[in-house]
């Protein structure tokens, strides 16, 4: 009987060691490949070669201080192999606002206003204009976020059968990665200046009954608005650094 036992709980050992061993596979292209479908403004090429770059770099310096107006993109597709779209908290806008803040002191922004969702319905360049005229906006940020979930088990899942295990055993181990994608466009010479794209990823682990895809995510979330906002700002000094000549580290 023992030994019938040990033959029925070593395969089901070694499956529940084996997913806690394997990493996480995320679809970074194909998120991306989304992110940049569904923010394309029309009529302005996706900044993906380096000719385009270069090409880039030769416009006119952005010239500040500047109003800088943020708009969140808010839109729905099919879930698919967990990959989903999260709407964008208040606590969430106000971070990255935090943090584009800190170039008032550096005279690059004269102030950052958020766009309210109904101000925009469609991503186009009228619509976006013209909503970004409203509120007096000179250069204009879009950004836009998809996150996904990868949920397995660990060997403490061996435990989930017993309805104490279920939850106490931290058993199921969650990683999430959202990938943040922004454009800056400054309006007053209606040119694409750059196209930033971040990413954080978050663990938790827990017992099944308790443990949360979205408390990962979000964690995911704020890390990836942190190295967007970091990225952003440097990018921002060096756009504005070359109106005044000085060299810049990202050059």
């Amino acid at each position: 009987m023992r030994v019938q036992r040990l033959q029925w709980l070593l395969p089901i050992l070694f499956i529940t060691l084996s997913a806690c061993s394997t990493s996480p596979e995320f679809d970074r292209a194909g998120m991306q490949d989304t992110l940049h479908q569904r923010l394309d403004l029309v009529g302005e090429p996706e900044i993906k070669t380096p000719e385009t770059k270069h090409a880039l770099e030769n416009h006119p310096p952005l010239a500040g201080p500047f109003r800088l107006g943020v708009y969140f993109v808010r839109t729905e597709f099919p879930t698919r192999q967990s990959v989903q779209s999260g709407e964008w908290l208040s606590a969430e806008k106000d971070q990255l606002v935090h943090r584009l803040t800190q170039l008032r002191s550096d005279q690059i922004l004269r102030e950052v206003v958020v766009l309210a969702e109904p101000t925009v319905r469609t991503l186009t360049r009228q619509e976006l204009r013209q909503a970004s005229v409203r509120y007096g906006i000179d250069v204009l940020l879009l950004v836009d976020g998809i996150g996904s979930v990868d949920r397995h088990n660990n060997a403490y899942a061996l435990l989930y059968p017993t309805v104490i295990g279920a939850w106490l055993a931290p058993g199921t181990v969650i990683d999430a990665l959202f990938i943040l994608d922004g454009i800056l466009w400054d309006l007053r010479t209606d040119k694409l200046l750059d196209r930033q794209t971040a990413e954080g990823q978050a663990q938790r682990t827990g017992a099944v009954v308790l443990v949360e895809d979205t408390d990962a995510l979000k964690e995911a979330k704020g890390r990836a608005i942190d190295a967007f906002g970091e990225t952003l700002v440097d990018r921002l000094r060096s756009l504005t650094s070359k109106r005044s000549g000085t060299s810049s580290p990202l050059q």
